[in-house]
């Protein structure tokens, strides 16, 4: 609920994530409507109740206080997950500031105590790891796809896989 600035951010990770998004927003922005339009189900109006039905989760996401405390209580009493942004008490959980290289995903969380800390260790992770470690993370993947294949459970396949990340020295 909310298409805002921060709305738009929760939106895009949502959908990288494979998510059905559906976004409630009685005035989303220009940028907001071209850039999803395509690719979540709209409701241009109020948030309601009945929003929720059939949601796995639901991120706030508007600037009205009282309403995000009521989409949340709501959110209570049938069970479903809600992330009321910026709001930790309002949270059953937090989103981490995440560093993507390919499949290698590394993920920092301060459990909603200070989401700008996080962000800024995850930016110092993101400047240590070099972009070319998605093409590695790719030929290992495929190097250990192989190695299960081939060599039955024991301890020499568990050498030939810790080696793919730890080779052994000369």
């Amino acid at each position: 609920v909310g298409a805002g600035a921060v709305g738009t951010q929760k939106t895009v990770g949502l959908l990288e994530a494979g998510a059905d998004v559906v976004v409630i927003d009685p005035s989303p922005s220009v940028s907001f409507r071209e850039m999803f339009a395509a690719r979540v189900t709209w409701h241009q109006r109020s948030y309601v109740p009945a929003d929720l039905d059939g949601a796995y989760l639901v991120i706030v996401a508007t600037s009205d206080a009282a309403l995000n405390h009521e989409i949340y209580e709501e959110a209570q009493r049938r069970g479903i997950l809600a992330n009321v942004v910026d709001v930790p008490p309002l949270c059953d959980f937090y989103y981490p500031a995440v560093v993507r290289r390919g499949s290698l995903i590394v993920a920092v969380s301060s459990q909603g105590e200070s989401p700008h800390l996080a962000q800024r260790v995850r930016d110092e992770i993101s400047e240590a790891l070099p972009e070319e470690l998605s093409s590695a993370v790719d030929r290992i993947g495929e190097e250990r796809r192989r190695i299960l294949r081939e060599h039955q459970p024991g301890p020499e396949r568990l050498q030939l896989l810790r080696d793919l990340v730890y080779p052994r020295r000369a």
